[in-house]
């Protein structure tokens, strides 16, 4: 049983002049269905809620604003779940819906309730249907765009698959033709655009090489052709492929991909040498801290340059960083006044970038 997350943005799920193409999501039920019926487990991360509100409030754009954008998007979402509840019973399917934000992944303890929920729709024999919470999102905690979501949401479930549906074929290079397999080093060709959606094929990049470093086989490709989904949920290289890398385990996965780090410590040349290596965060080569975090938050591990190294999880609050940076690991118990851990951060609870 394959575990199948397919993203659906605006450039497919909305017509040029705005309006919801129900021709097209009525074959999009039909092709989850089809899986489902193949024996996958499927969730369909969907966009399309300010185009459904556009229709439904008979053209009213929002201004640009974010609180209108908002409203917008809270009207929109209940008419797209009716359409996708009137479609999916075609095909003697039931659906639910789940909105989430960044915090939604950050927060370990709503992460796992997130995918426990997952877990009992699934069982239920439900086709989870996905979106941004876009009525309480703000800026600071926004994807941004789907095609993240869709990719955190497949780290976050362990899926098997991760396809980004696109209006185009796949990634291009610069003389137009279609990479099949990506390449970082290869100068590409954006080709994709329009008003209704927020990224682009950067955005899908990003997301799929995510998604490929947590041992996940993704690829982005045409959604308007449907064989492509079958074909490469059955092993076939459809659109431009992201191999999958062996997958670090839930926990570091969760780490690295999905965790928000809630401050920052700044090491010298020496412990990131150590970190490279697959060594733990001594405190002997800690050179700053930034930000408020508690022991047991994810902190961002970066170089003297900037650059993020690792992230993990700490052993110390923000505070008690600041005052044993530099010092060696036995003399830390003295420093601090009690017992307490001889690293910074262990190799166990981290995850190299």
């Amino acid at each position: 049983m394959s575990r199948v997350v397919l993203k659906a943005g605006s450039n497919l799920l909305v017509k040029s002049n705005g309006e919801i193409d129900k021709k097209y999501v009525t074959e999009l039920a039909r092709e989850i269905s089809l899986l489902k019926s193949s024996g996958s487990q499927v969730v369909l991360v969907s966009s399309g809620a300010r185009a459904a509100g556009f229709g439904y409030l008979e053209g009213k754009k929002s201004n640009g604003d974010l609180y209108m954008k908002q409203a917008l998007c809270a009207a929109g979402q209940v008419q797209l779940m009716k359409l996708y509840e009137t479609v999916f019973d075609l095909f003697g399917e039931r659906i639910a819906q789940i909105l989430v934000n960044r915090d939604d992944f950050g927060d370990r303890k709503r992460f796992l309730n997130l995918r426990n929920t997952l877990i009992g729709l699934l069982e239920l024999g439900l086709v989870p249907i996905v979106n941004e919470n876009d009525t309480t999102s703000t800026e600071e905690i926004m994807f941004g765009d789907n095609d993240i979501l869709a990719s955190m949401f497949a780290i976050g479930w362990q899926a098997n698959l991760l396809i980004l549906m696109s209006t185009i074929d796949g990634i291009v290079d610069e003389e137009g033709k279609v990479i099949r397999e990506f390449d970082p080093s290869k100068r590409l060709k954006n080709i994709e655009n329009n008003s209704w959606g927020t990224g682009g094929i950067d955005t899908k990049i990003r997301a799929a090489r995510a998604a490929s470093a947590s041992g996940i086989r993704s690829c982005i490709c045409n959604g308007r052709d449907f064989r492509k989904i079958e074909e490469f949920v059955q092993g076939k290289d459809v659109g431009t492929i992201f191999s999958p890398i062996e997958s670090p385990g839930a926990r570091k996965t969760w780490i690295g991909f999905l965790s928000t780090p809630r401050g920052k410590i700044t090491v010298n040349r020496g412990a990131e040498g150590a970190i490279a290596r697959g060594k733990s965060l001594l405190a002997v080569g800690v050179e700053d801290v930034s930000g408020e975090f508690s022991e047991g938050d994810v902190v961002s591990i970066c170089s003297v340059k900037g650059k993020e190294v690792a992230r993990g999880i700490s052993n110390f609050s923000a505070s008690e960083v600041q005052k044993i940076k530099g010092v060696r690991s036995d003399r830390i118990s003295s420093v601090l006044g009690h017992d307490c851990a001889k690293v910074v951060v262990h190799i166990d609870n981290s995850y190299r970038i």
